[in-house]
């Protein structure tokens, strides 16, 4: 398992305290340039956190806040809430606190598959990730080669021009992930932070560089997620307005099949040329 990798996957094998209460740090891989907490890496631990106390039920969405950036070098409490414990269906909430503020809530639900009826989008067409460019390269990192999750763009990436309000990306682990399905959980939430509101960007890049953030983020699980191959992440921003914009994806595994369906709105700043 590549370096920064395993490290991720330590930082969401969350310490339990006491029942229902856990506790998580950032470390490496999980502060942004601006030196704040990466969402991404909040929200996977509190779905780990979630997941935790159900017993093996799979998650099916979950839906949450960022509610104030964090600090990377606190220690954050994960305290989770059963809300329902129905027969078919499992429901959490996760309040996330670096000392006496909250900055995170997230709301979780579980249930077993059932039969039932099946349609999807069309995957859309893609080069495939052999023939196309790491992202982190692109953008100049000398250590991509080591990032915990493996970015590669299918479409052009977004720099100084005008774009498309639309992005397709190659998302893989550097490395094998343990066999447990909680983890493939956490870190496929992990990295569809990655990307999802630069989407929004792409039509105005010649104004500035992004520096907006994240508002909410939600996901649907279409079937038990296993991030252990390239996932195709699909990505359209709808519309962009009061200094918000609104994302949406889809994820494809290599069978053509959506594993995943993602939402997210964030704000829109920019830092002048």
């Amino acid at each position: 398992m590549a370096t920064l990798l395993k490290r991720l996957v330590d930082r969401l094998l969350l310490e339990e305290v006491e029942v229902d209460v856990f506790r998580g740090g950032s470390g490496t891989g999980g502060v942004t340039v601006d030196n704040r907490l990466f969402g991404g890496l909040v929200a996977a631990q509190a779905a780990a956190a979630a997941a935790r106390t159900a017993d093996g039920i799979p998650m099916h969405s979950l839906h949450a806040y960022f509610l104030r950036p964090g600090r990377p070098e606190r220690d954050m409490e994960f305290r989770v809430k059963r809300l329902k414990e129905g027969r078919n269906f499992q429901a959490r909430a996760v309040e996330v606190w670096q000392r006496e503020q909250l900055i995170f809530h997230l709301q979780a639900s579980f249930t077993e598959p059932v039969a039932g009826v099946l349609h999807q989008a069309p995957l859309p067409s893609a080069p495939g990730p052999e023939a196309s460019p790491n992202r982190d390269a692109l953008r100049g990192r000398s250590n991509w080669a080591q990032m915990p999750i493996d970015v590669r763009m299918a479409t052009e990436i977004t720099v100084d021009q005008p774009l498309p309000a639309e992005q397709r990306v190659w998302l893989k682990p550097s490395g094998p992930l343990p066999e447990d399905p909680l983890l493939h959980l956490a870190v496929l939430v992990y990295a569809s932070d990655r990307t999802l509101l630069e989407t929004a960007w792409r039509p105005h890049a010649d104004v500035g560089e992004l520096a907006g953030a994240s508002l909410d983020h939600s996901m649907w699980f279409h079937e038990i997620p296993r991030f252990d191959d390239w996932l195709l992440y699909t990505m359209e921003s709808p519309a962009a307005n009061a200094g918000r914009g609104l994302a949406m994806g889809g994820l494809y595994n290599q069978h053509g099949r959506r594993i995943a369906s993602v939402a997210q709105e964030g704000l829109l700043r920019f830092h002048k040329r």
